[in-house]
Formats: C-alpha cells, sequence, structure tokens
C-alpha cells in the first residue's frame, strides 16, 4: 500500500486517538506522563492490572533527547530497544509492530534514524523515531490524581491544559481541575522540578 493511499489521523480533531493492531481485539493508545511516553489501553480493561502496557521512550535518553522538529513541529524520541508487550511474532520488536498496524490504519510512529544507523552523535542500537499523533490527541495522565485519560464518547470531557510553557503541557482531570488551589499546584511544579533533574 503506498503511503498516499494509507488514511492519516484527523489532526483538527478533538478526541483521544485510540487504534487497533491488526488482529487485536484492544483499543490502545500512546500517552505521556512526567516526560516519558508510554503504550497504554485506551480503555480499562478487567483484565488487566494497569493502564500502562509498557514504556516506550528509552529511559537513558529520555526527554533530553525530546525535541520538536523545525518543519514538522512533530515530537522525536529514541525508542527503546527493551519495549515489549507480547503481541509481537517472534523475532519481531515492538517497534516494527507498531509500524505495521494492518490495512486501513494510519501510521503513528516514522523512524528517522534505525538502529543499525551508526551517524555521529546517534546512540547504537537504539532507533530514533517520529510521533505522527499531534500532541493534544494523546492520552494525558492527570497530574492531580495520576488516572489515564479514557477513550469515550465525543461529549464526553477530555483532560484540562494547566501549563502551556513546557514542551508538553500539563493535565488535570475535570475532577482534580475543580479542586486545584496553592497546595496541588506547589505540589506539581515541586515534581515536575525532580522529575526533569533526577528521571
Amino acid at each position: 500500500m503506498n503511503d498516499s493511499t494509507i488514511p492519516s489521523i484527523d489532526k483538527d480533531s478533538g478526541e483521544l486517538f485510540h487504534f487497533r493492531p491488526h488482529k487485536l481485539a484492544l483499543h490502545l493508545a500512546i500517552g505521556y506522563k512526567r516526560r516519558k511516553l508510554y503504550l497504554i489501553f485506551a480503555r480499562p480493561y478487567r483484565t488487566a492490572d494497569t493502564r500502562e502496557i509498557t514504556r516506550l521512550d528509552q529511559p537513558t535518553l529520555y526527554s533530553r533527547n525530546l525535541h520538536c522538529d523545525q518543519d514538522t513541529n512533530a515530537l522525536r524520541f529514541y525508542f527503546s530497544p527493551l519495549a515489549f508487550t507480547g503481541w509481537e511474532k517472534e523475532g519481531q520488536s515492538l517497534l516494527d509492530y507498531l509500524l505495521n498496524l494492518g490495512p486501513n490504519r494510519p501510521k503513528i510512529l516514522k523512524v528517522i534514524t534505525s538502529a543499525e544507523d551508526s551517524a555521529e552523535g546517534h546512540p547504537k542500537g537504539v532507533p530514533l523515531v517520529e510521533l505522527l499523533i499531534p500532541e493534544h490527541r494523546m492520552a494525558h495522565c492527570c497530574e492531580g490524581c495520576e488516572e489515564w485519560e479514557t477513550m469515550g464518547s465525543e461529549n464526553e470531557p477530555r483532560w484540562i491544559v494547566t501549563t502551556k510553557s513546557r514542551e508538553f503541557p500539563a493535565y488535570l482531570c475535570p475532577k482534580c481541575h475543580e479542586k486545584d488551589w496553592c497546595g496541588p499546584k506547589t505540589s506539581r511544579v515541586f515534581c515536575d522540578f525532580v522529575c526533569a533533574r533526577f528521571y
């Protein structure tokens, strides 16, 4: 299938973008929590202990390498070679699995530099990828109660942006936003400061 015939993600939509890989009866999403990128279940499942499936970005190369490309304004990050779900075929990486979601599904990632590329400044064995999902369509973790956004109806309220000054804005769920006052705000600033320097 040519790239021109592959459906694209609607950037104008305000809904949480979720997807189903080929032959998988689960809805997934890519989410952002405290400078970390995760593959998560797009809705809670009774058989899942947590919404988080696996972390996608390389921990040792985390946010210092997250940057917006000047031309596309898209996020790039180093994909963790240890990221794994159990749905991959034998010998297949999670990155390859997410690059081939199946027919009639939009692409969510694009490889910028492969793991085999030994270009100057590029860590060996760690691919650099570009996230094709717009930031506002990703799932976000509430910085108050640390619950993840979930896919829902069109009328269901999304998490509310509280800070726009960072590379990724901060979000609060509607309930936490209602009781957001000096104490919670101070706590979030402190946690963000710690995460930025020690994680």
